[in-house]
């Protein structure tokens, strides 16, 4: 019982804004290839999440522990990127924007301000009653959640919208996309910040000598129900193709649930966002302030902390889910595949690599992830502001050359063939060395 009530508590962490937002427009996107497109999405949601969780509790949840294996200095870039990515000026914000335009779109008439102050109120409040939190999350905010967001998916896919649009697009593309898309939800990162929390109520529930095996119990559990969500909302995503022409998320899922649950529909919907973001919201205020005050080696006080995520994430919710997604686009372009090489190489162990070779990679998926990152901020910014700089486009266009020559032509994923060529070709020159 005690391992089913922190599966649901990592799951209710979890399951925020983007779990419920992102898979909708993707088998709205790809119609009939939704399925290929959901599995695609879920190896990096689902997938890389649970070997995160796995990789932290093997390091005891300590993501200082965890990051150490890319350096002092990277390490720390990595943390702090990864904090502000999950934390205040990403996913936070995105939990009450997400919730206040779910609301807007549902007909009730209410200032974003006051919405989002009294959002980050109460998380801020549960938050700070951290001891609790993860009880308070498990046993009584998650049934809620999951019973609205069952009603909708059940109706939805025994009644489907209508006919699923067919797509004629390279499936390989398909899934290359759809795996990216996966990096918006942030699970495998926020699986950093969450862990620590499973693995310290996993030890206070009395498993500490059964820690890692109590905790992949708990983490399958989550996975599973994530996979389930984001399988099935694909699916009603996919039977409203032919349905409905829009680029919003937000107003896609609201139409999603109208057709499907009638005028009430909206409403089911309604309090599934706002108990999946609330949650989410909690989870993430009071483990990036954790993290916050461990990097600053306790100068920094945890409720103070929390206190400024929460004013720095109402003040960025103001800008709206769409603008906070592809600003922060960027950045996780940047942390996520640093992420995935500290999940496998610590699953591995540290004992069984050799440091240059860790150290190699690390360096080579720094340079390749930060370059596509910039490429795609450049784009960002000139798009969404007009800046339109000649020296910022000639920069792009020579970045975008190098990507495509070190790695391919596999754009969508440039790291992955030069830290294989990183790895092999430092193993060569060890063995030679010797």
């Amino acid at each position: 019982m005690d391992i089913l009530v922190i599966g649901f508590a990592l799951f209710a962490m979890f399951f925020g804004a983007g779990n419920l937002i992102f898979p909708p427009m993707l088998g709205y996107i790809y119609g009939d290839k939704w399925l290929l497109a959901s599995i695609a999405f879920t190896i990096v949601g689902v997938g890389l999440t649970l070997l995160a969780v796995v990789s932290m509790a093997k390091s005891h949840g300590n993501i200082f522990s965890f990051t150490s294996l890319a350096g002092s200095k990277l390490s720390k870039t990595i943390i702090l990127i990864i904090a502000l990515c999950i934390g205040p000026l990403g996913a936070i914000p995105r939990t009450a924007a997400t919730s206040f335009e779910m609301v807007e779109s549902a007909g009730f008439n209410i200032n974003i301000f006051v919405f989002t102050l009294i959002f980050f109120s109460f998380s801020l409040f549960l938050a700070l009653a951290k001891n609790s939190v993860v009880d308070f999350i498990g046993k009584f905010l998650t049934p809620l959640l999951l019973l609205s967001l069952l009603i909708m998916i059940i109706v939805g896919m025994v009644n489907p919208i209508g006919q699923i649009n067919k797509i004629d697009l390279n499936l390989s593309k398909i899934f290359s996309d759809s795996m990216l898309e996966g990096y918006n939800t942030m699970d495998a990162l926020a699986a950093l910040a969450f862990t620590p929390i499973i693995v310290e109520s996993v030890i206070k529930k009395g498993y500490k000598n059964n820690l890692l095996i109590k905790t992949i119990q708990a983490s399958l559990i989550a996975v599973i129900g994530l996979a389930f969500v984001y399988i099935s909302l694909t699916f009603l995503g996919a039977s409203a193709s032919k349905s409905i022409d829009t680029d919003s998320r937000v107003i896609l899922l609201n139409f999603i649930s109208e057709e499907i649950l009638g005028s009430k529909g909206k409403f089911v919907l309604l309090v599934a966002i706002i108990m999946a973001c609330f949650t989410t919201s909690i989870g993430l205020i009071s483990s990036i302030s954790k993290i916050f005050v461990e990097f600053s080696n306790n100068r920094f006080d945890y409720k103070l902390v929390a206190f400024t995520i929460a004013i720095v994430s109402l003040l960025l919710s103001i800008l709206g889910v769409e603008s906070i997604v592809r600003l922060t686009g960027p950045f996780l372009q940047f942390v996520y595949p640093l992420a995935i090489m500290l999940v496998i190489f610590n699953l591995i162990g540290k004992d069984k690599l050799n440091k240059r070779i860790i150290k190699n990679s690390f360096i080579v998926v720094s340079l390749v992830s930060f370059m596509d990152a910039l490429v795609s901020l450049i784009d960002i910014l000139s798009d969404m502001f007009n800046i339109n700089l000649s020296f910022s486009m000639e920069i792009e266009l020579i970045l975008k050359n190098i990507i495509k020559i070190i790695s391919l032509n596999i754009v969508d994923f440039p790291w992955v063939f030069p830290v294989i060529l990183t790895i092999i070709l430092t193993s060569i020159y060890l063995k030679f060395k010797k």
